[in-house]
């Protein structure tokens, strides 16, 4: 097959791909449309570094962020200038980064309590990093086998099941934003005390919010004018708690990201000297989590590739795309990079805003790094009621979709088996749930594989 990879040895060629022909004509437009996309994409990474870093791991907040920027700013580019559509956006994926946050979260709490922040924070980056290079490496070979079609098999239902328990990590991960305290029957009574009741209830109401106007209106720029409308809105509110917009970080109402160094500054990633003082005992205990998030990526690649087919009338390679995201996400792991790939919501936006070239993604991928190098000053007055609110909406949406939504579109069995699954994460516990979906997983593909045996014998 013919490799859809860019040329780079002629500068006229590649001048021709990225610029229009008449520049001035078209540049505006252009430059408009990925500042937007870019925008949109910076605001919902920040809610993702906020999960991951949380916890013990709050105080590298700015850490977090600079990686998450760079990471997703870096597979960009990548996927754009080898993607076999000109108009692909890559990105975080919402469920597999809420469950690389959940398994992060749980690698720090094994580690033990004389463990230095300093190796909190290289283990939690080489768990990361881990996963980019596992999930790289699997893409990067399924590409190259041309298996695209095969990674489709897992059952839906158990496919329904992860992505419904990743919607209750993205609600219990909102919360404990919103509060600083885990979603937790015991915490139930503190979260209605007053003061603790006027951080989570504007979350809720932006995220119920977004889930009403996302369904009633399907303009692209919805999320963009309701996004900057919640921030203009909360700071006009600001004033009626009291608090000044420059301590609203101390009463936890922003990002508590200090404002004396730039993201530069803080930049950390990992080195090889690094590698004594990670611990990887702990990181061996998340096995099964990032299992999950590496097969849980290549569905919702090949399923995003396919989405952006049907919607374009544009053929796609699926090879193509699990290859360049395998190599894309090779390349990031060797810095500690986090796991990003095609993003079905990203690209659809750019695609109706008018982007048909890999120029707008390139200004896109601009902003993302623009941001971490214009320093944490403006960031430091993001309020956390419109970061938690939009993973709230996220883990919503989820739910919704499985647990609503899944009655009418699912056969009652395999409607028990999505709800099984995301109960007993609630319940019991997360990795008890994923240990449910494969063993059930398993046991379906056998059963098909048996029934596809007896139809050929039948034959």
């Amino acid at each position: 097959m013919k490799s859809h990879i860019l040329p780079l040895t002629n500068p006229q060629s590649i001048r021709a791909r990225f610029l229009p022909p008449q520049p001035l004509m078209r540049l505006l437009p252009s430059l408009s449309t990925g500042l937007t996309t870019g925008a949109i994409g910076v605001i919902f990474d920040l809610s993702y570094a906020a999960l991951i870093f949380s916890g013990s791991l709050a105080s590298h907040l700015a850490a977090g962020i600079s990686l998450v920027l760079f990471s997703a700013a870096t597979t960009r580019i990548a996927i754009v200038l080898t993607s076999s559509f000109p108009g692909m956006v890559a990105d975080l994926g919402t469920v597999p980064t809420a469950i690389l946050a959940w398994s992060v979260g749980m690698v720090v709490k094994q580690m033990p309590t004389t463990a230095s922040s300093a190796e909190i924070l290289v283990t939690a980056l080489a768990t990361i990093a881990l996963t980019s290079l596992l999930t790289g490496t699997v893409l990067l070979l399924l590409g190259v086998l041309r298996l695209g079609g095969w990674v489709r098999s897992l059952p839906t239902p158990v496919l329904g099941g992860f992505i419904a328990s990743t919607g209750w990590l993205l609600v219990k991960g909102a919360c404990k934003i919103m509060t600083d305290k885990p979603l937790e029957l015991a915490q139930l009574p503190a979260l209605m005390q007053p003061e603790r009741l006027m951080h989570w209830l504007p979350g809720l109401f932006f995220a119920l919010y977004l889930l009403v106007i996302t369904k009633r209106r399907t303009h692209p720029l919805v999320m963009i004018t309701s996004l900057l409308g919640a921030i203009g809105l909360f700071y006009l509110l600001l004033p009626l708690t009291g608090t000044p917009a420059a301590a609203a970080s101390q009463h936890g109402w922003t990002l508590a990201i200090p404002t004396q160094a730039g993201f530069v500054g803080i930049w950390r990633s990992l080195h090889w000297s690094d590698f004594w003082h990670i611990h990887w005992d702990a990181i061996a205990t998340q096995w099964l989590c990032l299992a999950t998030v590496t097969v849980t990526t290549a569905i919702s690649l090949l399923m995003n590739v396919s989405s952006m087919e049907l919607m374009s009338n544009k053929a796609i390679n699926p090879n193509q795309e699990l290859k360049v995201a395998g190599l894309a996400n090779l390349a990031i792991s060797l810095w500690g990079g986090i796991l990003s790939y095609h993003s079905l919501s990203k690209s659809v936006l750019a695609h109706k805003l008018g982007s048909r070239g890999r120029l707008i993604t390139l200004i896109d991928s601009a902003v993302f790094i623009l941001v971490p190098l214009l320093g944490s000053s403006l960031l430091a007055y993001f309020p956390k009621p419109v970061l938690s609110g939009l993973l709230l909406f996220l883990g919503l949406s989820l739910l919704l979709e499985w647990v609503y939504a899944a009655w009418c579109k699912l056969s009652r069995w395999d409607y028990f088996i999505v709800q099984l699954i995301w109960i007993i994460s609630g319940t019991v516990g997360f990795l008890q749930g994923l240990t449910v979906g494969w063993v059930v997983a398993i046991g379906l593909l056998a059963m098909q594989s048996k029934h596809c045996k007896s139809q050929t014998f039948d034959l």
